[in-house]
């Protein structure tokens, strides 16, 4: 007797095909899909540590141990002088000279990393001030992964430059999964406090940092042969795009580091939460743009003005979609995740939602610039919001408390996007495209993955 034919295996079977030649495709789609996919678990699990963090540290607990993670990842980021983007360039451009200018990107990592590390020793006691004692001398000793946080990033690009997303993602993903773990473990054994859970956040990342420096360094070898060259090589392009890099990154982080000095532990807490679970829209812009930039460079003008501008709209609506449902079961969810006592937070979370919305969008349409060899106009833009909410910052939080440091941000952020239209319009001297999503927009995106889709079936 004929067996029945389940129709729902066979129906499956072209889904679960095109699911696996997504997965392993090298593709400029693929890879900014798979990366916005691993940001979503990134962001999940970032989510539940900030959850955990609250409800077993409280406001004031949760402020304290802000206070002392914030400071290595910042001092290392501000000071990567940035090789890891002189890395991708040159690598690029001379492969044969990997093995050297990896191994003298290494040497300048280092060094970056231990005079940022010997910075944050020295001036942590001054801006910690209004912490305890033990809270600074923790800050003081995490300075130590400092150089290890700056030979991440380097290894980072290279990853990038190999075509090693899947690893790069991989790892990502590990070093927060670590740390969720660790809190467990900390909550299971009734061992959780400010200083146990900023061991939690700091250590897991260390054996990683460490085994993929001993992986590249094992593939290339140390080649110290012409390390003077090489050194002229990166420093040059490295100092040409420092700015962008440590604009973005004092932007990223300025609000936190100005507001460790303003607020006390238990208001900074309520911050922290604020502002973690604000760039849960965050993932559509960062992860478009990790693509978008080589995807755009060395195409016409007009080419990447319309391609910016495209992606721009489709991705802020995405991001202003979500935000704005996020606002909507705030009051309901964040006191149920994080406790009663972060109620408070809610009116500067969604002010802190809008702006991430609005800045993603506004380091998108950033591309372009980037890829017509316009990288000054990005310095400037980071740079202007830099001098706009420090003061606003320093003038708002004293008067309005949380609510002004709301306020100062999303200021920021609506002079940023009205800067890179105006640069958009006068210095591309170009027709200023529509900024709102249209019918058209929606055609191209699904014309693109009916292509993909076609291309993956032959």
């Amino acid at each position: 007797m004929q067996q029945p034919v389940n129709l729902k295996i066979i129906r499956s079977k072209p889904l679960f095909t095109m699911i696996k030649s997504f997965y392993t495709s090298k593709s400029n789609m693929a890879s900014s899909v798979k990366t916005m996919f691993f940001s979503v678990l990134i962001l999940l699990i970032n989510m539940l540590t900030g959850i955990l963090t609250a409800r077993f540290l409280g406001p004031s607990g949760r402020g304290e141990q802000a206070a002392m993670v914030l400071w290595s990842q910042f001092l290392a980021f501000s000071f990567t002088f940035g090789i890891p983007s002189a890395i991708i360039y040159n690598v690029k451009k001379n492969i044969k000279d990997s093995a050297k200018l990896y191994t003298t990107a290494v040497m300048m990592g280092l060094t970056a990393g231990v005079l940022a590390l010997v910075i944050g020793v020295f001036i942590l006691p001054y801006w910690l001030r209004t912490y305890s004692d033990s809270v600074v001398l923790f800050s003081q000793w995490s300075m130590v992964l400092v150089p290890l946080i700056v030979l991440s990033q380097i290894n980072n690009a290279m990853m990038q430059v190999r075509g090693e997303y899947k690893l790069f993602n991989l790892l990502r993903f590990l070093i927060p999964l670590s740390t969720l773990v660790g809190l467990g473990l900390l909550i299971v054994t009734k061992t959780m406090s400010p200083f146990t859970s900023a061991v939690a956040y700091l250590a897991p990342a260390i054996p990683f940092y460490i085994w993929t420096t001993i992986r590249l360094l094992t593939q290339y070898r140390l080649e110290l042969k012409g390390a003077f060259q090489s050194f002229r090589t990166l420093i040059r392009y490295g100092i040409g795009s420092y700015g962008n890099d440590l604009m973005g990154n004092v932007s990223y982080y300025i609000d936190q580091i100005v507001i460790v000095g303003l607020l006390n532990p238990s208001e900074l807490g309520l911050y922290a939460v604020a502002v973690s679970l604000s760039r849960v829209v965050n993932i559509f812009s960062t992860s478009i743009i990790v693509v978008l930039f080589p995807k755009a460079s060395g195409l016409p003008k007009d080419q990447v003005v319309d391609m910016t501008f495209r992606v721009y709209r489709l991705s802020t609506c995405i991001a202003l979609l979500c935000s704005m449902i996020i606002m909507l079961v705030a009051p309901f969810v964040m006191p149920l995740l994080y406790g009663p006592d972060f109620k408070e937070a809610i009116s500067v979370f969604r002010m802190l939602l809008l702006e991430v919305s609005l800045s993603g969008g506004t380091m998108v349409l950033a591309q372009a610039f980037m890829a017509l060899g316009k990288p000054k106009i990005v310095t400037i833009l980071q740079g202007l919001g830099l001098l706009i909410v420090i003061p606003l910052l320093m003038v708002l939080i004293p008067k309005f408390g949380l609510l002004g440091a709301g306020m100062a941000i999303l200021s920021s952020g609506i002079l940023r996007f009205l800067f890179i239209l105006i640069n958009v319009k006068f210095t591309l001297k170009t027709k200023l495209p529509k900024l709102f999503i249209n019918k058209e927009d929606i055609r191209w995106l699904l014309r693109a993955v009916s292509a993909y889709k076609v291309k993956q079936s032959d």
